[in-house]
C-alpha cells in the first residue's frame, strides 16, 4: 500500500446530501452464535464460543436516535448489571432493579427510555457508577462531549476496585473526548484545509491531516472499514462501484467550514461521486457504521444513475449500517410504532417518499426511515441477492421502479406498501381503532 501526502484541496460540486438517519438499535449476543465485543485498544473480536467472550459483560451498541451525532458513538461496552437477586424494597435494592431496567432497555435499543431511568438512579443515588458510566456513553454517542466528560469524571470519583478496567477505559475516553472537542472547535482551525492521501486497490481515501496526527494509523483503519463495506454490500446486494470509491474524512470543524455553506440543515456526510465525511477524532465504531451507510449510498446511486426511490436507497444503506454494527435491523418498538401509525392513518405512501425525505418534519422523517428499513427488510425476505441486484440494474436501464419491483417480485409500489402494512399487522394482531364516537341527530 502505497502512500503520498497531498497538501491541497479544492471545492467539490454539490449533488446531493446523504443525511445519515442512524436509526441504531442495541443486540445482546446469544449463546452458540457469533459473537462480538470491543476491547479496551477498541479492536473487534468475533466468536462462536460462549467461553471466549470476556465476563465483563454483553456488549451493545449506540442508539440515540440523533442521526448527526451518530458517528461518535463508541459501543455501549461497560460494567454488567446487578445480579438478579432476591430483591427487598429497600433503597439499595430498587437502585439494582432500575439498573438492570435501564440495561435491558439500551440492549432492545430503548436509549430514551433507559436515560431516564439512570437518570433516576441518580436521583437516588448520586455516586451509582454504572449511571454515570451509561450516561457518559450515551451523551458521547450524541457528540455531548461536555456532559460526557462530565458523567466519566464522576465515575471516575464514584468506582470503586472493583471497576478498575473501567477506570482505566474512562481515562483513555477522557483524552479522546479532548481530542474531539480539539478538531470541533474553529477557532483551532488554522490556515488551509491539508489532505493526505492514502489507496488501495478499491478506494482513493483523503484525510484531514489533523486527523493523522492524533492518530498515527487513521487512515489504515479507515482502509479496512471501507473494504468490510465492500464486502458486506457484495453479499447482501450483489454490485460493487465500476472503478476505485473517493473517500474524503475532514475533522467536526474543517467538514463545516468547506461545506456549511451548501446545506440548509446540520449533515456530517454527502456523496458527490466521493464519500465526505465528518469523522471523529479516532476510528469508533460508530464512524464504521457511517461508512458502510454511505459506501451503500454510493454503490445505489452508481448504479441505477440516481438516488430514487430514495425508500429503497435508504432503507438498504440503513439496513446494512446496522447489520454491520451487529444489531438488529429493526426493533420490535419500532415495528409497534408503524403499526400504531397504520392504525391511526399516518402510514406515509411509499410513493410520496420515492423522491426523498425532504420537507417532513423531524418525526415523519423518522417514520420514513422506519418504513424504508422494515420495506426493504420484506424485499430482503421475498429475494435473492441476485434478484437484488437485478432490481437496481433494471432501475439503471430506465426502467420504473414498479417495472423493476414487478419482475423481481411480481408486484409494483402499491401492492409492496400493502404486504408490509399486512406483515407488520399480523405482527401485532390486538391493536384495534377506538370506537366511533356516536352523536346524537
Amino acid at each position: 500500500m502505497s502512500r503520498s501526502i497531498s497538501r491541497r484541496f479544492s471545492a467539490q460540486s454539490w449533488v446531493r446530501v446523504a443525511v445519515v438517519c442512524g436509526l441504531l438499535v442495541a443486540g445482546t449476543a446469544k449463546s452458540h452464535e457469533i459473537q462480538f465485543w470491543v476491547d479496551e485498544a477498541g479492536v473487534t473480536h468475533f466468536s462462536n464460543d460462549p467461553s471466549a467472550v470476556p465476563d465483563a459483560g454483553s456488549p451493545v451498541d449506540a442508539d440515540g436516535l440523533e442521526p448527526i451525532q451518530s458517528a461518535w458513538a463508541d459501543g455501549l461496552i461497560g460494567p454488567p448489571p446487578p445480579s438478579d437477586q432476591l430483591d427487598s424494597s429497600s433503597s439499595d435494592d430498587r437502585v439494582r432493579r432500575l439498573l438492570r431496567g435501564a440495561y435491558e432497555d439500551l440492549a432492545r435499543g430503548e436509549s430514551a427510555r433507559a436515560e431516564a431511568t439512570l437518570r433516576g438512579v441518580l436521583r437516588l443515588e448520586p455516586r451509582q457508577p454504572e449511571a454515570h458510566w451509561y450516561l457518559s456513553i450515551l451523551a458521547r454517542g450524541r457528540g455531548r462531549f461536555a456532559t460526557a466528560e462530565h458523567h466519566l469524571r464522576r465515575f471516575l470519583d464514584c468506582a470503586g476496585p472493583k471497576f478498575e478496567k473501567w477506570r482505566r477505559l474512562a481515562v483513555k475516553r477522557l483524552a479522546a473526548i479532548s481530542d474531539e472537542e480539539s478538531l470541533a472547535d474553529p477557532d483551532r482551525l488554522k490556515g488551509p484545509l491539508e489532505l493526505d492521501s492514502i489507496r488501495n486497490e478499491h478506494f482513493r481515501l483523503q484525510v484531514d491531516a489533523r486527523l493523522d496526527e492524533v492518530s498515527s494509523d487513521y487512515a489504515t483503519q479507515v482502509l479496512g472499514f471501507l473494504d468490510e463495506a465492500r464486502s458486506e454490500v457484495s453479499s447482501s446486494i450483489g454490485v460493487e462501484p465500476l472503478e476505485p470509491l473517493g473517500v474524503v474524512l475532514y475533522g467536526r470543524a474543517a467538514y463545516t467550514r468547506a461545506h456549511a455553506h451548501r446545506f440548509s440543515f446540520q449533515t456530517i456526510g454527502f456523496f458527490d461521486g466521493r464519500i465526505h465525511v465528518a469523522s471523529p477524532a479516532h476510528p469508533t465504531q460508530g464512524l464504521r457504521g457511517l461508512l458502510f451507510h454511505e459506501y451503500t449510498h454510493a454503490v445505489f446511486r452508481e448504479h441505477t444513475g440516481g438516488d430514487r426511490p430514495y425508500w429503497l436507497n435508504e432503507g438498504f444503506a440503513e439496513r446494512i449500517e446496522r447489520r454491520s454494527r451487529g444489531i438488529p435491523v429493526s426493533t420490535r418498538s419500532e415495528r409497534a410504532a408503524l403499526r400504531a401509525r397504520i392504525e391511526t392513518g399516518a402510514w406515509i405512501p411509499l410513493r410520496s417518499i420515492a423522491r426523498s425525505f425532504s420537507g417532513l418534519s423531524d418525526e415523519r422523517a423518522r417514520d420514513a426511515y422506519l418504513e424504508s428499513v422494515v420495506t426493504v427488510g420484506y424485499i430482503e425476505a421475498h429475494t435473492r441477492v441476485e434478484d437484488r441486484r437485478r432490481l437496481l440494474e433494471r432501475i439503471g436501464q430506465g426502467f420504473s421502479v414498479d417495472q423493476a419491483l414487478h419482475e423481481v417480485m411480481g408486484m409494483d409500489t402499491e401492492a409492496l406498501d400493502l404486504a408490509v402494512q399486512a406483515e407488520i399487522r399480523a405482527e401485532f394482531p390486538e391493536w384495534t381503532l377506538p370506537a366511533a364516537r356516536v352523536t346524537s341527530p
